[in-house]
């Protein structure tokens, strides 16, 4: 279980909105004084980001709370956006490559536009496959909350 620290900032029946910083592996770099990828990380990237989840805990907004998000579910979805995507181009290029050699076409930028169109369509499908799944091994769940305020 991936664990985060987050502040309940709104409470409504069973359904809590919760924040959380953040956090950059910039930060715990040396070379973050002369680096120019952490200085544009830090001024463009936003520095909290919020979520709704359902627990039948009870909890009072501006408490803090423990987020944890199931692993298999992280390396899941990240397999399914980012290695299916991957193998999908790989396959669309050999095939147009393929099929425009023997039209007599060799040039490999024929093959790389619809390869991108071909991936990008999978990779649409699979967003819209992952936002309309309901399994649990995706969803994150509030694992405890204490009494500090922020």
């Amino acid at each position: 279980m991936i664990k985060e620290t987050a502040w309940v900032i709104a409470v409504e029946g069973d359904s809590v909105t919760v924040e959380a910083a953040i956090k950059s592996t910039c930060n715990a770099c040396e070379a973050q004084s002369d680096c120019g990828t952490g200085v544009i990380s830090r001024a463009i990237a936003p520095k909290t980001q919020q979520l709704t989840l359902r627990t039948p805990m009870t909890v009072k907004v501006g408490q803090k709370v423990i987020v944890g998000i199931p692993e298999a579910g992280v390396l899941s979805a990240s397999a399914w956006l980012y290695l299916l995507p991957l193998l999908t181009f790989i396959g669309a290029y050999s095939a147009f490559m393929a099929a425009l050699e023997s039209g007599g076409i060799v040039h490999e930028l024929w093959a790389t536009v619809p390869s991108a169109m071909v991936t990008y369509l999978v990779y649409r499908l699979i967003a819209y496959k992952l936002r309309r799944v309901e399994s649990a091994k995706y969803r994150p769940v509030l694992l405890g909350a204490s009494d500090d305020k922020q």
